[in-house]
């Protein structure tokens, strides 16, 4: 097992898709500096998964006794002269040749791209080119996203949050490749997640047993591919989105804006699931977001008939 520290750029889409405004702009890499992106801006977005995996990007191979093990990700920020935490990727491992070949990922990308492009934030290597060059460029590139992690172990935190110096600090502010840690400095980083303070959005007090049960339960339910399929599945059974416990539409009652909007609710706790379990499409009921409040403040969970029966 490998342990290490890799320093994030700063996101202001918390890793999702590249940020605007960053050309020539001090503190950040070379070619940050000169495309207005790096690929690890998306190194936290889950919709970009391939058969369950993020391929994700930081600058640097191991020696070649060690390809075949399992590495440990810390991502960290650095501003305002402080060191903040902001995910993990745990049993990571080494893909030398990127990702699979995958038209729906780099049309995304490509997508996010152009919308750097209207900004005037993409840089020249990229900004001449038409969208069809760009997704071959990206294509190429792509041979550079070689840790292959699992969605569910892909942790974002919902807020970094600063690491106190008895904990981890370097003066090497840039660590333009990942530095080595130990097992006691990753450990005691882990606990330090389990601080921070989340968004008003995500319930952790519906999840007692813990909020790594909580951001485990979380990736199940942001699991890209099988909540793709579930909505697919759903609007071809019934031609619309609707919560599954109210019957709430959000499209009837908001119009455009509120096209498209239900969230995913995992059926079964992850405390309940066997080790190695993986989540079907079986498992996932769609519900609106007050619908899936009151499920998981209940334990045992409640079902969806009984959410309806308390409805009525």
């Amino acid at each position: 097992m490998i342990y290490l520290v890799q320093r994030l750029i700063l996101n202001q889409y918390a890793w999702t898709k590249p940020s605007p405004g960053r050309i020539g702009a001090a503190g950040e890499g070379d070619y940050v500096k000169e495309n207005g992106f790096g690929h690890e801006d998306w190194n936290f977005n889950y919709e970009l998964a391939i058969a369950d995996h993020i391929f994700g990007y930081a600058y640097y191979e191991p020696i070649s006794d060690k390809k075949a093990e399992l590495f440990q990700f810390v991502f960290a920020t650095y501003q305002s002269s402080r060191w903040y935490l902001a995910g993990f990727y745990l049993d990571t491992t080494f893909a030398p040749d990127g990702p699979p070949p995958d038209s729906r990922v780099l049309k995304e990308k490509a997508r996010h791209l152009l919308e750097l492009k209207a900004l005037n934030s993409l840089g020249k290597p990229w900004s001449s080119l038409t969208e069809a060059e760009i997704i071959r460029k990206l294509e190429k590139e792509a041979r550079w996203l070689r840790w292959k992690v699992r969605v569910k172990n892909a942790i974002r935190l919902p807020v970094p949050i600063e690491i106190p110096h008895r904990i981890y600090n370097t003066r090497n502010y840039h660590l333009t490749r990942p530095q080595g840690i130990s097992r006691s400095t990753f450990d005691a980083l882990r606990q330090l997640s389990n601080k921070t303070v989340l968004p008003e959005d995500d319930d952790e007090a519906a999840f007692p047993e813990g909020r790594e049960l909580f951001l485990k339960h979380r990736a199940r339910e942001r699991n890209p591919a099988v909540v793709r399929h579930a909505k697919t599945l759903f609007l071809r059974r019934h031609g619309r989105f609707f919560c599954q416990a109210c019957g709430f539409d959000f499209e009837r009652v908001y119009g455009e804006l509120g096209r498209g909007v239900i969230e995913a609710h995992h059926t079964t706790p992850v405390s309940e699931l066997s080790s190695g379990a993986k989540t079907k499409v079986s498992d996932i009921a769609l519900i609106c977001p007050n619908c899936h409040r009151m499920v998981h403040r209940k334990r045992p969970w409640l079902t969806i008939n009984q959410l309806q029966t308390i409805l009525k």
